[in-house]
């Protein structure tokens, strides 16, 4: 398929990501967050969840955890642009709490699962225990930090993004 046609296809998922009313994280937030980024970026991050910022601005990772990751990719001469990135579910969970089992579900199986195969990267990073126990079926992180696997065709990296500073700084 076409880049842009994959962008417009991404472009239609965000619009409807952003008017979603599947399940109850719609009520609480000001903004859903879709995702940004190439549609044919060759790496993708997800991470669990918006945050504060996220919600308000409508765009992911642009909180302390976003700003970090910025210093991290710039320091490994890697431009935001170029990549993709999103989270497991596209709404802020009241209270900054875990995401729930059926939230998950509704995001991965109605969102998620149809920007990763539009995008179809060669990797897949995993920021955090919900990101990687969802998309690589782990029961917990230890089991997939910082290895890379192939899971259902899909070369994935887990991660925390405390780990993002040792790899950042690693020599």
């Amino acid at each position: 398929m076409a880049r842009e046609k994959i962008g417009q296809k991404l472009a239609a998922l965000a619009t409807q990501i952003r008017t979603c009313t599947k399940c109850s994280l719609h009520a609480s937030r000001t903004v859903a967050v879709p995702g940004e980024g190439k549609p044919s970026a060759k790496v993708m991050i997800i991470g669990e969840a918006p945050g504060r910022e996220e919600d308000a601005s409508g765009r992911p990772f642009v909180g302390a955890a976003g700003r970090f990751l910025n210093q991290v990719l710039t320091g490994n001469d890697l431009r935001r642009e170029d990549l993709f990135i999103t989270n497991i579910v596209k709404c802020r969970p009241p209270g900054n709490r875990a995401p729930k089992r059926d939230e998950v579900e509704i995001c991965t199986t109605h969102y998620l699962f149809t920007q990763i195969s539009l995008i179809d990267p060669r990797l897949i990073m995993l920021l955090g225990a919900v990101a990687a126990k969802t998309l690589l079926g782990i029961t917990g992180i230890a089991e997939a930090r910082g290895r890379l696997i192939e899971h259902e065709g899909r070369r994935s990296l887990g991660v925390a993004l405390r780990q993002l500073t040792a790899m950042c700084c690693e020599t």
